[in-house]
């Protein structure tokens, strides 16, 4: 039993610091992959909900944006903020804002499969919307 406890411990402390072992330019080049692929599932859940296809795929969409939001704080350790990146160093300085930002736009993903399900199609085009604007409003805060 120890020996198990001592394993998740050990693990947890791998996962929590698993961008560390990156370089910076690495963890930039991982950090611009994630965001594509954030922004192409945006594109496919825009139109998924404008042909008002509430269904299982676009379930599987936000839940991969929601995935991909919750992994996104730690893609901006303090060493990543030079070469080719156009984050902002200000999300050192303001690490709560910036963490703040990307748990909202968690949640309301997270919101938005619960309105998909429920078939609330009018309050999935005002959340998509307000996820929409956390995008903006990041961009407008956090990049140079």
């Amino acid at each position: 039993m120890k020996l198990i406890i001592c394993l998740l411990i050990f693990i947890s402390s791998l996962m929590a610091n698993e961008n560390d072992e990156f370089t910076g330019s690495e963890i930039i080049e991982k950090r611009m992959i994630s965001m594509q692929s954030l922004n192409k599932l945006m594109s496919q859940a825009r139109i998924n909900i404008q042909e008002n296809k509430l269904n299982s795929e676009t379930i599987d969409i936000f839940k991969k944006i929601q995935h991909i939001l919750y992994d996104y704080p730690s893609l901006f350790p303090d060493n990543s903020f030079v070469g080719k990146t156009k984050a902002s160093q200000d999300i050192v300085s303001n690490r709560d804002e910036f963490n703040s930002i990307a748990k909202e736009y968690e949640d309301n993903a997270k919101l938005i499969i619960e309105l998909i399900e429920s078939e609330d199609s009018a309050a999935v085009n005002k959340s998509f919307q307000n996820l929409y604007s956390y995008c903006k409003s990041c961009h407008s805060r956090f990049r140079n």
